[in-house]
């Protein structure tokens, strides 16, 4: 999908709502996601604020 939009010199971005965890974020952004939803995963999680941050620094946004 990321290669077609490229080529066609389009706008569109690519994002991934649902399922999103530190186990696939990486490679998600890697196989061309912009933005990555991750709801579940963030606010589940022991402490949110270092979760974020985790993922932040897995995907470089």
């Amino acid at each position: 999908m990321k290669n077609l939009i490229t080529r066609k010199g389009a706008t569109t971005i690519i994002e991934i709502d649902g399922g999103v965890t530190n186990k696939n974020a990486k490679q998600l952004v890697e196989a061309g996601a912009d933005v990555l939803v991750a709801g579940s995963f963030v606010f589940k999680a022991e402490n949110p604020i270092v979760t974020i941050a985790d993922l932040k620094k897995l995907t470089s946004f």
